[in-house]
């Protein structure tokens, strides 16, 4: 895989709709090393599996032990088709840049702009010979800065981005693709699979940690429609993973995580036909917190498949508080659920709305952020204690001055047909996911970091773990992000990678 992905989501539930204004924030799930790619080793397509190839070590020279020099990185040039950018290059400062600004301080002795995939295995085999650190990177909106490392070498897989159909309406899709390109490749064609909001946001590490979504309830995680993916190993080998040819490393590509076994090149998505969505929202004041957030549960709880809405409390700069829910129907019917919604909350709002004739497709900006978040999985709906503790974490964002959401996104429906071990995703049968997401607004970076702590918290008596995409770099237990599939996980990362090349910021 490529990478730890992360996706936000656009705030105040703006979200995956065309037409459908986003408020701010940026994707559901970053992404951050996925790589998908054209397919064979040519950088060409096709839906017959390429053959297994070993990358020719003796294509570079053999290294010193002292690092490569500037020979070295010469031979390497020479050696793919991609570019090789170092400090120095006028292009530096921006190729080795993330989504997060906070990341432009760390500096990779390279960034590797591969255009096929056997530049990813020379790559890999360069970095090896010379003990040097090797990340994937797709479209870098890790949270914790996971596809740059500082000295070794950035394998920046975004010129991989084609994305073509094969029949049976199955899109083969690069995995340097980012999500606006996704969306509108299938859109032309009617056809969509259920991804993240923010259009910057890869493809690769959105799907590599499973890919949560406005289309969850109906389609499924991004996972879920994964035929089969090309992946470069760790040995230097292009290998094809599915339900047939190397099962154990198509499974952990579905829900393991980006950067975790190799860098994935190409991933084969089985498509939906785009639907008309009809979207309703509708926003409390702060004083109506607590019966939103127990209306909320009850209306995901009762609603079909065919229903997703999220959950939005969010804190201001100035003080101020809104509790938001954001929700879509499939049926373009939206009436009735915004009817419904408000009698469930049973308090009237202070605005609503609903729109007719959406589809599904990128929203938010891609203005780069400094943020900070969290994650947490809620096996059930919270309990009264568990509702008072989240308001009162809320309440400290606030005090604080910080520009905070709380976002809840539904799981069940299609997410929850399948079995919790048929894919490394291990939170199928579990209520929802919340993200803690704050930028400073008025207060410092500790009070943000600080707010993310209360609201785990506040929540951890019912909480059952955390989402991959959302990953923390101080919650390193990789259990809490794989649950039961951790040791499934653990056999396959053994066997695709036993020297550790991919460096993991959790331990397996």
């Amino acid at each position: 895989m490529t990478g730890r992905v992360v996706q936000r989501r656009a705030l105040l539930g703006a979200a995956l709709l065309t037409g459908v204004g986003a408020v701010a924030g940026c994707g559901r799930q970053s992404d951050l090393n996925g790589a998908v790619g054209p397919a064979p080793a040519d950088g060409g397509g096709g839906s017959t599996a390429p053959p297994v190839a070993s990358i020719p070590a003796q294509r570079l020279p053999e290294g010193t032990g002292s690092g490569p020099t500037p020979a070295d990185w010469r031979a390497l040039a020479e050696s793919i088709a991609g570019t090789v950018i170092r400090p120095g290059d006028p292009r530096y400062p921006t190729a080795h840049q993330l989504f997060d600004p906070v990341y432009d301080s760390v500096l990779p002795a390279a960034v590797v702009e591969c255009v096929r995939p056997a530049d990813v295995g020379v790559t890999l085999g360069f970095g090896q010979r010379f003990g040097l650190p090797l990340v994937g990177r797709s479209g870098g909106h890790s949270y914790i800065g996971a596809s740059t490392t500082h000295g070794g070498i950035m394998i920046d897989v975004r010129p991989i981005a084609k994305i073509a159909f094969e029949p049976g309406h199955v899109a083969r899709i690069g995995s340097g693709a980012e999500l606006g390109a996704v969306y509108k490749a299938l859109g032309a064609e009617g056809r969509v699979i259920p991804a993240g909001s923010c259009p910057s946001v890869g493809i690769a590490g959105l799907a590599l940690g499973g890919g949560l979504s406005l289309a969850n309830r109906a389609f499924g995680l991004t996972c879920d429609v994964i035929e089969q993916v090309q992946v470069v190993t760790a040995d230097g080998q292009i290998r094809i993973a599915n339900a047939d040819q190397n099962p154990e490393l198509f499974w952990a590509c579905r829900g393991g995580g980006g950067g975790t076994l190799g860098v994935v090149t190409a991933f084969w998505f089985k498509t939906e036909a785009s639907p008309l969505i009809g979207t309703f929202r509708a926003e409390w004041a702060w004083s109506n917190a607590a019966k939103v957030l127990r209306g909320w549960q009850r209306f995901i709880e009762e609603s079909s498949d065919e229903v997703w809405a999220d959950l939005l409390l969010q804190a201001n700069p100035d003080g101020s508080q809104s509790a938001t829910v954001f929700g879509l129907t499939t049926d373009n019917d939206p009436a009735p659920q915004l009817a419904r919604l408000l009698r469930t909350v049973g308090r009237d709002p202070v605005s609503s709305s609903y729109t007719l004739n959406r589809r599904f497709g990128p929203s938010g900006t891609d203005q780069r952020t400094v943020f900070y978040a969290g994650t947490d999985i809620l096996g059930n709906p919270l309990p009264e204690a568990g509702i008072d503790a989240v308001v009162a974490a809320m309440n400290k964002a606030a005090a604080s001055r910080l520009a905070a959401t709380a976002i809840w996104d539904p799981l069940g429906g299609a997410v929850g047909r399948l079995a919790v071990d048929a894919t490394a995703f291990p939170w199928r049968k579990s209520f929802a996911s919340i993200q803690w997401y704050a930028t400073r607004g008025r207060a410092t970076a500790q009070a943000a970091r600080d707010w993310i702590d209360a609201g785990h918290r506040a929540v951890a008596t019912w909480a059952v773990g955390g989402y991959v995409n959302y990953l923390e770099a101080d919650r390193t237990n990789g259990a809490l992000y794989f649950d039961g599939n951790v040791e499934r996980l653990r056999a396959a990362k053994a066997k695709y990678d036993p020297k550790d090349v991919f460096k993991l910021p959790y331990t397996l």
